[in-house]
């Protein structure tokens, strides 16, 4: 919390009458300046990829199982062929992305 008390002993300096209200706001704000703002490129190249992994790995199998059922096969064997097509998909993935 070094920039809380920075600003602070801003605030105590203006409110002794040492810094004028412009002095004190231009080295707030410079100290403000300092501050890294939140990554949100990151947030963002997370969140696609996220989005990448659920559409490539989640969704089909899901697809898949679902028209096994409706085709009449019984819903345990539905369900592991999802799951089958579920791992496949993930350990492509991630062999991907390792190369």
């Amino acid at each position: 919390m070094p920039l809380v008390k920075e600003i602070e002993t801003l605030a105590r300096l203006r409110a002794d009458g040492i810094l004028t209200d412009c002095e004190y706001e231009a080295a707030r704000q410079s100290i403000l300046d300092e501050v890294p703002e939140a990554d949100t490129v990151t947030r963002s190249v997370w969140l696609n990829e996220a989005l990448d992994v659920l559409a490539r790995c989640v969704l089909p199998p899901m697809g898949a199982s679902g028209l096994v059922f409706l085709l009449g096969i019984p819903a345990m064997l539905s369900l592991t062929v999802g799951v089958t097509m579920m791992a496949a998909l993930l350990i492509a993935q991630f062999r991907e992305t390792d190369r």
